[in-house]
């Protein structure tokens, strides 16, 4: 799973990506720092891992990553190839879900590319050009489709998607069911993934109130980092920004592309992995390695609740919390897989 970090120049994207990733990207105060795609690993923040790590003490505990990508800067007519739009459009087609970064914050020192500060019409011009980037893209497809006997359900599908985007629909809005959605971003349009809207506020909080946004200040987070986590969350509280800082803005993304945690213990590593939900024992296997998915004879189940509850595997053995399952169980949240395989 990939995540795309979007919005306009000088909004701190790639502050955001520095801070999610703990990698370096430049984040210049000019215009089109980023040219070519940044991508970096985000660790997921997980309390429950660390549970398990003072439980089993082992001699490494790894976390859950998804990858994050830095994409450069849209402006107004990206979408025509202005700003270098069309390369950047198509690094967004590359990724799964999208955080569109807003920018809340004034300083002289960081120039808008509209001189003042507006959430709600920086969203609007990045949307658009999203959107009118998938208009043409689909009645492109629809003039060659149309001239096919075969495909008369993706002419509707394409023509409902048209009429939406013209009425300036930025979302599918019941009009599409999920498998419908899946086959549009499936072939490259960028309207129907799951986005995520950002408010990037000064360290203070201060800005114009937006209900539809997850706050945050890149600002403060960075000046938090020496804080421990009590501490930081009482200063994100009284700045008015989500408490969870930028590990709340990972732990929603998982929510919306629906995936779910799952743990293995292998030698002295507790390892968490993620997986969509309703994926199956093997396809969890699939992702450790594929030769364990391919030789799997069955997995041995407990739910890392119950595993802490009863101090060890063993006695949640004896208490009943470990269940033997075949490849075809579905892997719950904080599940602990060991899978026996040949």
């Amino acid at each position: 799973m990939k995540i795309g970090i979007v919005g306009l120049p000088n909004v701190g994207k790639s502050s955001l990506f520095n801070l999610l990733t703990g990698t370096g990207a430049a984040a210049d105060s000019y215009p089109f720092t980023t040219i070519d795609a940044n991508r970096g690993m985000a660790p997921l923040h997980d309390p429950i891992l660390e549970s398990l790590g003072r439980l089993l003490d082992p001699q490494k505990l790894t976390p859950a990553q998804i990858e994050v990508v830095d994409i450069a800067g849209l402006i107004k007519d990206a979408h025509k190839g202005e700003g270098l739009g069309n390369r950047f459009l198509g690094h967004i087609r590359d990724v799964d879900m999208i955080f569109h970064i807003l920018r809340g914050f004034a300083d002289e020192g960081i120039p808008h590319v509209f001189d003042t500060i507006d959430p709600a019409r920086d969203r609007e011009v990045v949307l658009t050009e999203m959107a009118l980037s998938d208009l043409d893209i689909a009645e492109r497809r629809l003039k060659s489709k149309r001239k096919q006997a075969d495909a008369g359900d993706e002419v509707k599908l394409l023509e409902r998607y048209c009429k939406l985007l013209s009425e300036g629909s930025y979302g599918l809005n019941g009009s599409c069911n999920e498998e419908e959605g899946a086959f549009l971003k499936s072939i490259g349009f960028l309207m129907p993934r799951p986005r995520i809207d950002v408010l990037n506020l000064s360290d203070t909080g201060e800005s114009p109130s937006d209900n539809e946004t997850y706050l945050l200040s890149v600002s403060l987070e960075e000046a938090l980092a020496d804080f421990n986590a009590d501490e930081r969350r009482q200063m994100r509280i009284d700045a008015g920004l989500d408490p969870r800082g930028g590990f709340g803005l990972l732990e929603d993304a998982l929510s919306r592309l629906n995936l779910v945690r799952f743990y293995t213990v292998k030698g002295e590593e507790v390892r968490a992995w993620t997986i969509k939900k309703g994926a199956t024992a093997v396809q969890a296997a699939g992702k450790i390695h594929t030769d364990i998915a391919e030789g799997f004879i069955k997995g041995e189940v407990v739910n890392a609740e119950d595993l802490l509850a009863a101090g060890s595997w063993a006695e949640a053995s004896e208490a009943g919390k470990l269940k033997v399952e075949g490849k075809d169980y579905q892997i719950n949240n904080a599940d602990v897989l060991l899978v026996k395989f040949r």
